[in-house]
């Protein structure tokens, strides 16, 4: 699919006057990102750069977010030519999407996903390049309060509190328990996980069932066992070289689910802090929400009990995320991979 550059660098956008009848019909075959007329080109690139650091929406007027495929506007429409491509109202600013149709088989019945592609796409799912531009400009239109029109005219609008987790990209490793200690100060029942939510002390074991050597008794056996207790806790407290562990913590005693924080190394450089110094070394500080029924989050239209859960879990995951990037001088972006300023967390 062919779709000519219709771009004025001096107007900030396209007017609809300088778009003639096949440009109209060009955007009527792409999938579109409808922001509101008072959204600035600026914050559009600000975004799309945290993303894909070397492009330069604001001056080129597209971008490359693969080897087919492509941003391209802003386009302001009056609410003619909106009718012409196919833009439902009151939406006037459009981003364009160019990109080759790539599709998978469709959506398993009864499967749903938090971005809103199988209620989308029930013919086929997208992948691929296709996949990932879709990914980009659903994020966008969540993060500034707009939509995505599908080619064919179905429309996904974001929820825009969809996006509660953090991601803190850091020059500096913290200890698991320093860690723990800042996670604890807005979470007290934080803790290390330990990677055996199934582990029994050995106050509650059965010896019977242990099949124990004849030659060690009950009360040996349970001296032995709290040596080795100690020892762990020891061996826990000290500075061991790990490569990436995690901190959990319940929430309203579990019944809105948990916060996590993952820590780890990152494998490769992330997009957000390619131009720091430390961008080849950084660490990732993952601070996320996990509700009880995992399938709510994947959920396009979740329950009114999730949503509320929700809404209690965010100040508190913020409140975390921005401990965490201010002990470790970090960058921190949300769940979609965008820029957010720590000062208003």
């Amino acid at each position: 699919m062919a779709v000519r550059r219709w771009f004025n660098r001096g107007s900030g956008g396209s007017a609809a006057d300088d778009l003639d009848t096949s440009a109209l019909v060009a955007l009527r075959a792409c999938h579109l990102l409808l922001l509101p007329s008072t959204t600035r080109p600026e914050q559009v690139a600000e975004l799309v750069k945290a993303r894909i650091p070397d492009g330069d929406l604001a001056a080129a007027g597209e971008v490359a977010i693969g080897r087919h495929s492509r941003l391209v506007g802003p386009y302001q429409l009056t609410m003619e030519s909106a009718v012409d491509a196919g833009v439902p109202m009151p939406w006037t600013v459009v981003y364009a999407l160019q990109t080759p149709f790539e599709r998978e088989d469709p959506p398993l019945p009864g499967t749903e996903d938090a971005l809103g592609l199988s209620f989308a796409f029930p013919q086929g799912m997208p992948w691929r390049e296709e996949r990932r531009g879709l990914h980009l400009i659903i994020g966008l239109a969540r993060r500034l309060g707009g939509a995505v029109r599908i080619v064919g005219g179905e429309l996904i609008t974001p929820d825009p509190e969809r996006s509660v987790d953090f991601l803190v990209q850091a020059p500096h490793w913290l200890e698991p328990l320093v860690t723990r200690r800042l996670v604890a100060r807005v979470l007290p029942g934080a803790r290390l996980a330990t990677g055996s939510a199934d582990w029994v002390p050995p106050e509650t074991l059965d010896t019977a069932s242990l099949n124990m050597p004849d030659a060690m008794t009950t009360a040996e056996f349970h001296a032995l066992s709290a040596a080795a207790s100690s020892f762990d806790a020891i061996a826990m407290s000290s500075q061991i070289d790990v490569d990436g562990y995690a901190i959990v913590a319940d929430l309203d005693h579990g019944m809105d689910g948990e916060v996590e924080v993952l820590v780890r190394f990152a494998a490769t450089t992330v997009p957000s802090v390619a131009d720091q110094p430390w961008a080849e070394h950084c660490v990732t500080y993952e601070v996320r929400w996990s509700y009880p029924d995992p399938q709510e989050h994947e959920r396009r239209l979740p329950s009114d009990e999730f949503l509320q859960a929700r809404r209690r879990a965010a100040p508190i995951l913020a409140t975390v995320a921005r401990s965490l990037v201010e002990a470790t001088s970090g960058v921190v972006t949300d769940e979609d991979g965008f820029w957010v300023d720590r000062y208003s967390l």
